[in-house]
């Protein structure tokens, strides 16, 4: 999970799809900007979609498309550009973190039920 400059909100890593760019195009690319990790050649799956209110923006509703990546191994994460932290979440703490509207609507529910897991 990540936190942007300013926010006491973690949220996934990503950002908004560019012109003439798909939204895999798009996660690898934040990826690449947000964390230096180039997931080009891993495999990457969608998870779904979800729609819900910004935390850093007032009055913005933003749709999250949502993909797994599984690492072979924990990876230490410096922050990049807008981001303040990044951090690894178990489920011994996850309650220690103030989590984003999109993150705990829709991947939270799905990350405590062990769907990615599988």
């Amino acid at each position: 999970m990540v936190r942007k400059k300013g926010s006491s909100y973690f949220q996934l890593p990503g950002g908004k799809v560019g012109p003439e760019e798909s939204r895999e195009q798009t996660l690898i690319r934040e990826l690449k900007e947000e964390l230096r990790y180039d997931v080009t050649s891993m495999e990457i799956s969608f998870i779904g979609s979800h729609s819900t209110q910004a935390v850093n923006e007032v009055n913005t509703v933003v749709v999250g498309y949502i993909y797994l990546i599984k690492l072979a191994e924990r990876h230490a994460f410096d922050p990049y550009q807008e981001l303040e932290e990044v951090l690894w979440i178990s489920r011994a703490d996850w309650q220690s973190y103030q989590w984003a509207h999109l993150a705990s609507e829709f991947v939270l529910p799905k990350w405590l039920s062990g769907d990615f897991d599988r």
